[in-house]
């Protein structure tokens, strides 16, 4: 029984049709699908401004013996597409990745596959009884409207361009139900220039995203957001605070050691490999 790989006749998640392939038995029936899409994002791995995702995804309840084919093959040519996308930014240094719930089944795939394994970080931090902040006359908070579609649909816009991967609106959803949420922008003299999602997960005050915009970048506006969220979770009763971030992202990663935030666990993710 033969396996054919083909494009879609019509791109419905805004990406191109020639970056999207989907796996069919020569009897007609899905088997699977993979994607790549490039990325230039200065923020979160500095060093590496060109990331390029991919990911495969096969049909449930594919017969066994056709998955290691299949997943194979989706890997061929969504592999060589990325080769394909990264020549086009040859000024760049480059980076393949594929994010995923992590396994090991898929790791190993992965690295048989040629890439390496990279890791996100779990940080903590004590807030100090006797923290308090205010913030700068010239700093205004925005609470995002999750009742306004026209401002969900913003947040998303301004998020997928800052952030490696794409929101997940669903999870964003879920997030809004939790105590202590937030998601905030922070406006200085009327200008956007960064914002945060937080929640309390369990004990602790979680960190669910901090950002400053390109143009913000360098002028303080990061350790702004950390101080107010420290504050907000203090006084609501949060001494303890947590989050996640790439290890690659080393700017990052500085930022909240300075804070106090202190590495407790590793979790494998995003095996990758430059280019």
């Amino acid at each position: 029984m033969g396996i054919e790989i083909k494009n879609p006749m019509e791109d419905q998640y805004g990406n191109s049709k020639d970056n999207i392939f989907i796996a069919f038995k020569d009897d007609g029936n899905y088997l699977g699908s993979s994607y790549v899409y490039p990325n230039t994002n200065h923020r979160q791995i500095e060093e590496i401004p060109y990331l390029i995702f991919m990911d495969i995804n096969l049909a449930e309840n594919m017969d066994k013996s056709l998955e290691a084919e299949v997943k194979q093959l989706l890997f061929d040519k969504v592999f060589l597409r990325a080769k394909e996308l990264r020549e086009e930014r040859p000024d760049l240094n480059a980076r393949i990745y594929s994010g995923f719930q992590y396994n090991m089944e898929n790791m190993n795939f992965y690295i048989k596959n040629g890439f390496e394994e990279d890791y996100s970080i779990i940080m903590e931090a004590s807030i100090d009884d006797g923290f308090k902040y205010t913030l700068p006359k010239e700093v205004e908070i925005v609470d995002v409207n999750l009742e306004v579609e026209e401002e969900l649909v913003d947040y998303k816009k301004m998020y997928d361009e800052i952030f490696i991967s794409p929101v997940d609106m669903d999870g964003f959803i879920e997030q809004s139900k939790r105590a202590c949420f937030k998601s905030l922008y922070f406006l200085v003299q009327g200008k956007r220039c960064g914002g945060c999602t937080i929640f309390q997960d369990d004990t602790f005050g979680y960190i669910e995203t901090i950002y400053v915009l390109p143009e913000a970048r360098g002028k303080g506006i990061a350790k702004v957001i950390l101080n107010y969220i420290f504050n907000y979770f203090l006084v609501n009763g949060l001494s303890q605070t947590k989050l996640e971030v790439w290890e690659l992202n080393k700017p990052a990663v500085s930022l909240y050691k300075s804070f106090g935030f202190n590495e407790i666990e590793k979790n494998l993710m995003f095996p990758g490999r430059n280019i």
